[in-house]
């Protein structure tokens, strides 16, 4: 029997480790595709979680939309929240319906950035969101419902109706919600377009201050990415979104949790991370993984 030197089995494990490391994650060569698949999701989602976030700031600012208690009916201006850029350049106008009673707040909000103007970040808002409001906001079933007004950021046109539900069995407790979208679409300047529908849960943990909440959600979400390819994505661990990071970056993503995107027959895992505002995420592929930087706006 041919004997095996010790110089010779260490050779061997080298060349092994050597091709062991050729395929972890920094040698993972993620296919073009697979990467425009990932930032097309990210950066749609990342739009409307915006303007959601936005009206639902610009309704919680707002006594009125608790109480019920004001009578004019005519447009007045609204409340702007205190230290978030995004509202800087925006007019924001509150008027109540004509059914509007203390026992059921029944109003409309709108966001107007008119012509176009540039937050403390670079982002390029125009248009309007208008904002409905029905109920007392923290109390079970009442709505926050969210449309677009040839509202664009950034280049890019945003549709849809977002319509928000208290389920709350509680007011003391962070308030729960259902979000539904229907005729989700978002069109770059280039002409090519995502769509999108969304059915989610969301759990509010309120800060000291507003601009510390977090968003925690769950749910699925389903529609066509720039490519024309069908795509459907499981939430597989709640993923968390903050206002501070909604802020200090330029699109407004998830910076915890994970998903399943799967588009082409193709799965494809992403992870948000621990917490930090970034745009980076970790997608995995059979097994492989990479870390990338979401680029919104491209």
């Amino acid at each position: 029997m041919k004997k095996i030197h010790l110089k010779s089995l260490s050779s061997l494990l080298v060349v092994f480790l050597v091709i062991l490391s050729s395929c972890n994650d920094e040698n993972f060569n993620l296919a073009t595709s697979d990467s425009q698949n990932v930032e097309n999701e990210a950066a749609t989602d990342g739009y409307f979680e915006d303007a959601d976030d936005m009206a639902t700031l610009a309704v919680a600012v707002d006594a009125s939309t608790a109480s019920g208690g004001r009578e004019s009916s005519s447009g007045r201006e609204g409340v702007k929240p205190d230290g978030d850029h995004r509202f800087n350049c925006a007019t924001v106008t509150f008027e109540f319906a004509n059914d509007n009673n203390q026992d059921k707040p029944h109003g409309f909000i709108i966001i107007n950035f008119g012509e176009g103007c540039t937050d403390a970040r670079g982002n390029v808002r125009k248009g309007k969101i208008k904002v409905e409001f029905v109920g007392k906001r923290f109390l079970p079933g009442s709505k926050i419902i969210t449309t677009f007004m040839e509202y664009f950021i950034n280049g890019i046109k945003i549709e849809g109706t977002r319509t928000v539900t208290n389920v709350s069995g509680s007011i003391e407790s962070n308030p729960k919600f259902s979000i539904v979208l229907v005729g989700g679409k978002a069109t770059w300047p280039d002409g090519s377009s995502a769509t999108r529908e969304v059915n989610h849960t969301r759990e509010w943990v309120r800060g000291n201050n507003p601009l510390t909440d977090q968003w925690i959600v769950d749910g699925t979400s389903a529609g066509t990415n720039r490519n024309e390819k069908t795509y459907q994505v499981e939430i597989t661990k709640p993923l968390v979104y903050k206002r501070q990071c909604a802020i200090s970056n330029k699109i407004f993503m998830a910076v915890e949790g994970t998903k399943v995107l799967t588009v082409e027959n193709k799965v494809i895992t992403i992870d948000y991370g621990t917490g930090e505002c970034d745009k980076l995420v970790t997608i995995t592929i059979n097994g492989q993984s990479k870390t990338i930087e979401v680029k919104a706006d491209n």
